[in-house]
């Protein structure tokens, strides 16, 4: 049997919702609507209303904008406790991008009518989603520096490098495929990169598992000009 979903709890741990009063928090949770998303369903597609924001209470959902070829562009991805979607219901406009389930997903839904309800009767809760949608906006910036000034193995180190690492161990947070989409890089050439610090013995790889031997000489390689 599944396990009651403590939403009150949830909500709270978000630094989204921290600063809710106990009515506040309890009136969107009692609110907020349950959604489980089958793994590679989508939760929506670009182009649909954009109504309201998600959190993700189990599972992870990737944000990407599709291509008339079929491809996508990896955006973000999102994991237990965070959330999405809430800059769009501001400004009126359909969805630019769509988010679908990398794995079974159990996610909450918060209408924008119950969002404006709470900012009128907690004016600082506005400063909390304020904060949060610069901290996104900050990251996308930086992604676009990245993809537009860094070689491909300055951004896959880079992003290896940003990974929690305990033990010397990392963690792919998703498959391969997405990280290269995020990193705008085919995954040829991620395998590519890959292999090729594996063969320096800087790092092994098995599956999502990166072990990193070497961090010194990784950082070394992103800072060389020859990187490329």
């Amino acid at each position: 049997m599944v396990p009651k979903l403590d939403v009150p709890s949830l909500l709270g741990h978000l630094n989204l919702f921290a600063q809710l009063d106990e009515k506040n928090l309890a009136r969107l949770a009692e609110r907020s609507q349950q959604i489980r998303v089958p793994r590679h369903a989508f939760v929506f597609h670009r182009g649909d209303p954009a109504s309201g924001l998600y959190v993700v209470a189990v599972g992870r959902v990737k944000l990407s904008i599709p291509a008339a070829n079929g491809q996508e562009k990896v955006i973000e991805f999102f994991g237990s406790g965070q959330a999405f979607g809430e800059a769009m219901m501001f400004i009126e406009q359909p969805y630019m991008v769509q988010a679908q389930a990398l794995e079974d997903c159990l996610l909450l839904w918060v209408s924008k009518q119950d969002v404006l309800a709470v900012i009128d009767r907690q004016p600082a809760f506005a400063r909390s989603l304020l904060t949060g949608m610069a901290a996104r906006l900050h990251t996308l910036m930086q992604d676009i520096e990245m993809v537009s000034l860094h070689s491909a193995s300055q951004r896959l180190i880079r992003y290896l490098l940003n990974l929690p690492c305990e033990s010397g161990l990392l963690t792919l947070p998703v498959n391969k495929n997405v990280v290269a989409s995020k990193l705008g890089l085919t995954p040829e050439t991620l395998s590519r990169l890959l292999h090729q610090f594996s063969d320096a013995g800087i790092i092994s790889v098995r599956g999502r598992k990166v072990t990193l031997h070497n961090r010194d000489a990784l950082q070394a390689r992103e800072a060389s000009p020859m990187t490329h």
